[in-house]
């Protein structure tokens, strides 16, 4: 830690895995560059130079989930995750990371910000607490349901509609529906809850023994029934439908400190200043520093193309939609559900074929295979496969779904590698249905920045955002690392 004057912990917790970061905040007349990586990404705010010095990140193990009381008549509208697995990958994040600099972060250490995956809601009761295991590992400890994420689809269409109206979007897998779900199919089961948060709400919550959820205004527009423009729950629309209203968290705006740790939870040192959790989207464009001539296009798990207004009014569409950013600041966003989770479908796909002959391939492997033979072989798509990516319905589209497709099959286009590619370009295509390149330079934007873990581990997405978005500039940001790191910048003074 030699030559840093402070330190940041940055937490993502995201859809798939637990990502962290060290970050070493020095003054900008003392910067002297040291950090665990020469290259490594440097913001430089009004009086600091904050760049990342440590970085890790933890898969999660998820166990079967059990058919408990979330159990819908039909299992395969469910998305659930253990939190368990969840808390466990934090733990190890927090554990490399304390490792790596032998405890002295505990002396640098200034605070810690959160960031996580949107929408989903996971419930809790008073009293449930992270307690440290025999053998060096933390549990959690209380009654705990799962997490329904984001990717949820238990809300039918019919169910949605009988809903009352929403100041903003409501769609399957928002907190409050899902929480409207329960308490008509399952309100013995949700009555015996205090506390309902995001995930990254719940970790705050258990880091500094919070007696009430606190979520920013970011993470409360992911639950619907949020008023923009007052910052206000819609209470009593909600009283009207019959939502317990006592679950919903207190409100503050994004970079308030919510809490301090306590009990040495997951390894951490006591009195630690705690942030309100951040949306993860939100984060991972702040990382990039981009500008009002600039869209930042994110896949990870989902796929999300982000930009700020231009001075026209804007007004909200089907697709395009106002998010709460940074202090009054409004973010348009056009989100998709399908993004890295239609690639890793495909490689599950191809894993399940190959074991079918025979044959034994780690998904790793494949995934690695993928990524070195995908080099863009034709950009005539009459001469491709058409593939329709929506393995998830869009929570934008009003219309009936029927799944994923592929069209113009012919005998010389169906090799691995072109498929691939055209998987590729057709996540790429459905955002731009979403929202036309038209559309982007009539608002003033000139240039796409490319972030996420996709396109990171699989570099053909960039040639597919080129070939598709081809009026405008495309560059790709430096590090996957984003979310965590911008949970950060969240907290730090413009």
């Amino acid at each position: 830690m030699v030559g840093i004057k402070t330190a940041s912990l940055g937490i993502d917790i995201g859809t798939t895995s637990t990502k962290l970061v060290v970050a070493g905040i020095n003054n900008l007349n003392q910067c002297d560059g040291s950090s665990n990586s020469a290259d490594a990404q440097r913001v430089g705010t009004a009086q600091n130079s904050i760049f990342i010095d440590f970085n890790a990140e933890q898969k999660y193990q998820q166990p079967k989930i059990s058919e408990d009381s979330f159990t819908s008549e039909n299992l395969d509208t469910r998305s659930e995750q253990c939190p368990q697995s969840i808390i466990s990958a934090l733990a190890s994040c927090i554990e490399k990371a304390m490792a790596n600099y032998s405890n002295q972060l505990k002396d640098s250490l200034e605070k810690i910000s959160i960031c996580g995956q949107m929408h989903g809601v996971i419930l809790w009761c008073r009293g449930t607490k992270i307690l440290r295991t025999v053998d060096g590992g933390y549990e959690l400890h209380g009654t705990v349901s799962n997490l329904i994420t984001w990717q949820d689809q238990r809300c039918s269409a019919n169910f949605l509609s009988s809903l009352p109206a929403s100041a903003g979007p409501i769609s399957a897998g928002y907190g409050c529906a899902s929480i409207l779900w329960l308490q008509k199919n399952r309100p013995e089961y949700l009555s015996q809850f205090d506390f309902a948060g995001t995930i990254s709400d719940f970790v705050v919550s258990m880091m500094c023994d919070l007696p009430e959820v606190v979520m920013s205004h970011q993470n409360a527009a992911s639950w619907g029934y949020f008023d923009t423009s007052s910052c206000s729950w819609q209470t009593e629309v909600l009283e009207e439908a019959g939502f317990p209203t006592s679950l919903l968290p207190k409100l503050v705006s994004v970079g308030t400190e919510v809490g301090r740790t306590v009990g040495s939870v997951l390894g951490l040192p006591d009195d630690i200043p705690v942030y309100v959790a951040a949306g993860d989207s939100q984060c991972s464009v702040l990382s990039t520093q981009f500008d009002s001539h600039q869209a930042v296009l994110n896949i990870g798990t989902s796929c999300q193309l982000s930009f700020l207004p231009s001075s026209k009014s804007f007004m909200e569409s089907t697709h395009i939609q106002s998010w709460p950013y940074k202090a009054t600041k409004p973010l348009c966003v056009v989100a998709s559900m399908n993004g890295g989770n239609a690639l890793a479908s495909f490689t599950r796909m191809l894993k399940s074929w190959l074991q079918e002959l025979d044959v034994e391939v780690s998904e790793d492997t494949i995934w690695s295979k993928l990524s070195s033979m995908t080099v863009l072989e034709s950009a005539d798509t009459n001469n491709s496969v058409i593939i329709n990516p929506h393995l998830l319905k869009e929570r934008a589209t009003s219309t009936p779904e029927t799944g994923a497709s592929v069209t113009n099959i012919l005998s010389h286009n169906i090799s691995l590698p072109s498929v691939y590619q055209q998987l590729c370009v057709g996540l790429i295509r459905n955002i731009h249905e979403m929202c036309p390149a038209a559309y982007l330079l009539d608002n003033s934007i000139s240039e796409i920045i490319c972030t996420g873990s996709v396109f990171i581990r699989q570099p053909f997405m960039l040639s597919a955002v080129e070939q598709v978005y081809k009026n405008l500039k495309v560059s790709v940001s430096k590090t996957e690392i984003n979310a965590a790191f911008g949970s950060i910048l969240m907290t730090e003074e413009e």
